[in-house]
């Protein structure tokens, strides 16, 4: 260094004078076409690296800040959405360089924003794909562009998506608080598919049946009605998983009004909407066997014979099989309370419909019909029991 400042001394003093006449702009400039260069090749692995040394030397934090021109971020962001922001392994520098581009004050465009928050999502554990993007990625993608002094449209898709991607993740709470921004401040009604996957991830996977509730009122929320949406299938799970839920809460009431709004479904001809409920999945059959046979149960404790009778012949007209109990029960209330032909009526069908019915219950039967003076209706009854038995 002495050297050095010696020499500059000698020469100053001879007259000679050394000027730097290189341009200022040559690396910023000469970073910037190499990086959309390579970007237009498709060489996303490259443009990556060379957009980093660009915001390093000259980004709004460095000691150089330059205005990178808009660009530059939306040629190098259109190379990392080919093949799907390639395999998702292009989420995280897409989300890098969708958050510098907003932190030099652009608006990402709707195309981009869109497309890299539904393509950086999959379907493995947290929402990577082979262990890239994720509901993490997503999300960070979706704050930076909503900070952005015009923050693009984000379509109703990509919301479901993101929505439903947390839903089948566990995340229920950030999910249904998502669903009802969407619902509630964004006044958007969402297709039936987002409240069936969110609803049956309540009942299925997180098995939170009381949060099934609250996606309904988001679902009621957005102008659609219990009573019609039976007539697709995505009503039909919806409505499935409000039964189930309502047989984990016990709530009997509930969950014969799920059904009831799904038997007045048009459009399920010439099945009946609560039937194709009750038969959707061996969850749904099995939870509404239970909600009717507790209804059942209780109606009889109640000594209601009308109610304990309706009640069978629904869940005979849903395709559900009730048990010898429940069978029982029935008839002996209504022996009980001598209506003796309903008793006498249900007997008799029971005994074509399941297993034979034991002697006891043709002795209750038969019990009714003599103190309501019903002679041929004991004769009857006293036949099919020898024939049963």
């Amino acid at each position: 260094m002495v050297r050095h400042n010696w020499i500059l001394q000698a020469f100053q003093e001879s007259g000679i004078v050394f000027e730097d006449n290189s341009d200022p702009d040559f690396e910023f400039n000469s970073l910037v076409k190499e990086v959309q260069s390579l970007a237009k090749k498709v060489h996303w692995k490259s443009a990556s690296r060379k957009l980093k040394k660009l915001v390093s030397h000259f980004g709004q934090a460095s000691s150089d800040p330059r205005e990178i021109p808009e660009e530059v971020f939306t040629s190098v962001l259109r190379a990392y959405m080919q093949d799907r922001l390639h395999g998702a392994r292009a989420a995280e520098p897409a989300r890098r360089a969708m958050e510098e581009m907003v932190a030099n004050g652009y608006s990402v465009p709707v195309d981009i924003a869109n497309f890299c928050i539904k393509e950086s999502m999959g379907y493995e554990q947290d929402g990577t794909h082979e262990g890239f993007g994720g509901i993490d990625t997503a999300l960070a993608m979706l704050a930076a562009v909503e900070v952005s002094e015009n923050p693009p449209a984000i379509l109703d898709d990509t919301y479901e998506k993101l929505i439903t991607t947390m839903a089948k993740e566990g995340s229920l709470d950030d999910s249904l608080q998502l669903l009802r921004e969407f619902v509630v401040e964004k006044s958007s009604t969402p297709s039936l598919k987002l409240f069936s996957d969110v609803a049956l991830a309540c009942v299925d996977g997180v098995n939170d049946p009381e949060k099934v509730m609250t996606s309904l009122a988001y679902l009621k929320a957005a102008g659609y009605d219990l009573d019609t949406i039976a007539s697709t299938t995505d009503g039909r799970e919806i409505l499935a998983a409000g039964v189930i839920a309502a047989e984990k809460m016990d709530n009997i009431g509930l969950g014969l009004r799920f059904l009831t709004a799904a038997s007045k479904a048009e459009g399920c001809a010439p099945d009946k909407g609560d039937d194709l409920v009750a038969s959707l999945s061996p969850a749904s059959q099995r939870a509404c066997t239970i909600i009717h046979r507790r209804a059942i149960n209780k109606a009889v404790e109640d000594n209601s014979w009308k109610l304990a009778v309706k009640l069978l012949d629904l869940m005979l007209e849903r395709g559900l099989k009730p048990s010898p109990s429940v069978w029982r029960n029935v008839v002996t209330c209504c022996a009980k309370n001598e209506k003796s032909r309903k008793a006498t009526q249900v007997n008799l069908f029971k005994a074509g419909r399941a297993e034979k019915p034991p002697l006891r219950v043709f002795n209750t039967v038969v019990n009714a019909c003599e103190v309501c003076g019903e002679e041929e209706l004991t004769i009857t009854v006293l036949d099919s029991m020898k024939d049963t038995h």
